[in-house]
């Protein structure tokens, strides 16, 4: 369920991809200072969106510098540090932990078991200092996967689960804007379980994997309407929350970035 999340950099100026890649850097930084070299494989533009997003809304005090790395060994690059890149660290770690069971049990992937293994000491870590996020990532999931188990021909049931996942990692600590990104985060929790799902139709009709539309008769069409659907409630509590910093870059990654990999697998599907 990752990758969907993503900037559409063609619609970007320079100064703004580069302030798109350093939250990206900043999280690979926050990764390896926090739970170790390793933890960087779990690096995604999808929970950079979440740092960026809640530093958006909170602007907590940032800082930022320019070095050199594995990945970057020639050229100095800036990342940035901040209390928001710190906690989209630590749900990296909780999610790609179970991401990491989720594929050894469907597939028996060696790989992801060990590298599961390799993440539990780190996620014990992020349990203990996130108790009320990791409870609730701990019991959808494990709905998703009795949903999964029974077969069941519904989108909407495992989304649901999905969405209440993303709707706790939004809400760092109660406030006033709690509602607010609850809804945010329940319906593009929602979102990217039902893209992924089409996205991967194809593939799990091949293994025999559940996919929540394998024995649903929808068609293209009336799916991107759900989806839009479902995106349309996303942006209006977006559109309720004081959002200025980095606004730009958040609505273009909502309205435009997060139809990128969808778009890419229906244009594939239509040439076979």
């Amino acid at each position: 369920m990752f990758g969907i999340i993503q900037a559409n950099l063609s619609d970007l100026t320079e100064e703004e991809k580069e302030r798109n890649r350093a939250f990206y850097c900043g999280l690979c930084y926050a990764l390896g200072e926090r739970y170790g070299f390793r933890s960087r494989l779990g690096l995604t533009y999808d929970l950079t969106f979440l740092a960026m997003f809640l530093s958006s809304l909170y602007e907590p005090e940032e800082t930022g510098k320019a070095v050199r790395c594995a990945v970057h060994p020639c050229k100095k690059h800036k990342y940035l540090s901040g209390k928001y890149i710190d906690y989209a660290a630590d749900m990296t770690i909780a999610l790609t932990y179970f991401k990491c069971l989720d594929d050894w049990n469907d597939d028996r992937n060696i790989s992801r078991k060990c590298y599961a293994a390799l993440l539990k000491k780190a996620y014990e870590k992020v349990r203990t200092a996130r108790p009320d996020q990791c409870s609730v990532i701990e019991k959808e999931l494990n709905e998703i996967s009795e949903i999964e188990k029974s077969n069941l021909a519904s989108p909407d049931a495992a989304a649901n689960s999905f969405g209440r996942l993303m709707a706790a990692i939004f809400v760092v600590e109660p406030d006033h804007w709690m509602p607010y990104l609850q809804k945010f985060g329940y319906h593009i929790g929602k979102y990217i379980y039902l893209a992924d799902a089409v996205i991967d139709l194809r593939r799990d009709r091949k293994k025999g994997s559940y996919n929540p539309f394998s024995s649903v008769t929808l068609s293209q069409e009336e799916i991107r309407s759900m989806l839009k659907t479902i995106l349309g409630e996303a942006a209006d509590a977006f559109e309720s929350l004081p959002l200025i910093q980095d606004v730009h870059i958040l609505r273009n990654i909502l309205y435009s970035g997060v139809w990128i990999k969808y778009n890419r697998q229906m244009q594939a599907e239509r040439k076979k």
